[in-house]
């Protein structure tokens, strides 16, 4: 028996994830049936805890090399998302140049770096030999061939055009990784720009204040209120700041797991979707995913419903998550694929419009993709503009705080000069 990890959809429509033993995937897909639960993900224990089969620490540390010699090795042995293209655009090749799927694959995992992806490789292509189909073989390791990785590979399988389906997955994963490189950009830059403004308020606070504090204390004047208030700010920092170090830590790791609970992340999707400035740049973001996405797959052969519940899967947003899950039920039900999308706010009219022409021609995939180009360019204005208006908005506000404590600071002094004239 083995031991399968699956995530399914019971009668109620609500995913639920757990772990079954059966003799074989279609064992355990019917036994899951018979409880009323549709499979949408299954894969093997084993393949789901580590993609390998190192099941302890030291042995994936030392690795033997073809020498036979032990090495130590950091860090991740899995691909990045450039090895993964490079991998599926030689593999391609090989398949359309007419080298045997079983020698392409051995090819590969021997020239792989990464132990770990080579492995995988090697694995893949013992199931294949054992009389797997490379979809079925795939699918055991989903943290290096992901839901639409699989689905394209099935559709090309089944329509025979396994090479040119692996080319067009090519071009989808080096837009994938542009847009995910977008994302951390225009997620990184204004956090960059707030802990700037957080390390000169500190290097104030510091070093600065208790200067004029320890003067203002042996005059035995008066304080402003605004003065006061500074060096208390102060005080507090140089005094207590092994509690505030403390209390950010201690905050950081309960906001990070309560952005992994449900209510957490539904929350921060949300207003990341909805933040001033910000918000525009991650929806042009998510509408240019969801087009590449969906272009990428029907054009390869893959059915618009699974097409969508990958496209949910797939989003990274909890908010987007529902909205296309809605789209493809309200499409279940008969709707044409135009009509859910105006229902909600996150597709603008243009590409409403846009799907509506190329559903009714018959050429939505075409469509999807000249949406996805639109958006290309647009998700790097979008960008750039962010990064023109925060930047002099974060310049005006830095020099806001740092101002006000240098007039905090300069007010008793001023206050003295006058009593003095």
């Amino acid at each position: 028996m083995t031991s399968f990890q699956y995530r399914a959809k019971n009668r109620k429509g609500k995913i639920v994830n757990g772990e079954i033993a059966a003799a074989n995937k279609n064992a355990a897909k019917a036994a899951l049936a018979n409880k009323g639960l549709k499979v949408t993900r299954l894969v093997t224990q084993e393949a789901s805890d580590t993609g390998t089969s190192n099941s302890n620490f030291l042995t994936r540390i030392l690795i033997k090399d073809k020498q036979g010699k032990y090495q130590i090795r950091l860090g991740s042995q899995l691909p990045t998302t450039k090895e993964l293209a490079l991998f599926t655009k030689q593999f391609s090749l090989m398949i359309e140049n007419g080298i045997p799927m079983l020698q392409s694959l051995q090819m590969l995992a021997d020239q792989q770096r990464k132990v770990d992806f080579a492995e995988i490789i090697g694995k893949v292509n013992r199931s294949i030999e054992s009389g797997s189909t490379l979809t079925d073989a795939l699918e055991s390791y989903p943290l290096v061939f992901d839901q639409l990785f699989v689905a394209m590979t099935r559709a090309g399988e089944a329509s025979g055009r396994l090479d040119v389906i692996l080319k067009q997955l090519v071009t989808y994963i080096e837009k994938a990784a542009k847009l995910k490189a977008q994302v951390k950009s225009a997620m990184a830059y204004p956090l960059i720009i707030v802990c700037v403004a957080v390390g000169v308020v500190t290097l104030l606070l510091v070093f600065v204040v208790p200067t004029f504090a320890k003067q203002f204390t042996d005059s035995g004047q008066e304080l402003p209120a605004i003065t006061a208030m500074v060096i208390d700010m102060s005080d507090l920092l140089t005094n207590r700041w092994m509690e505030i170090i403390g209390g950010l830590i201690a905050s950081f790791f309960l906001l990070k797991w309560w952005a992994k609970t449900p209510a957490g992340k539904s929350t921060i999707d949300t207003y990341i979707l909805k933040a001033p400035i910000l918000g525009d740049v991650m929806t042009k973001i998510a509408v240019g995913r969801f087009c590449s996405t969906m272009s990428t797959m029907m054009s390869s052969g893959v059915a618009i419903l699974e097409a969508l519940n990958i496209c949910a899967a797939s989003s990274g947003n909890t908010r987007i998550e529902e909205f296309v899950l809605n789209v493809r039920d309200e499409i279940s039900k008969g709707s044409t694929f135009s009509e859910p999308l105006a229902n909600g706010t996150l597709f603008p009219k243009m590409v409403i419009s846009m799907v509506a022409v190329g559903e009714s021609t018959g050429t939505l995939d075409e469509t999807l993709r000249k949406v996805t180009d639109i958006y290309d360019q647009e998700v790097d204005n979008a960008i750039a503009a962010m990064m023109s208006m925060i930047e002099p908005l974060m310049i005006v506000v830095i020099g806001g705080i740092v101002g006000f404590i240098v007039i905090a600071m300069y007010l008793p002094i001023f206050s003295l000069a006058g009593t003095l004239g």
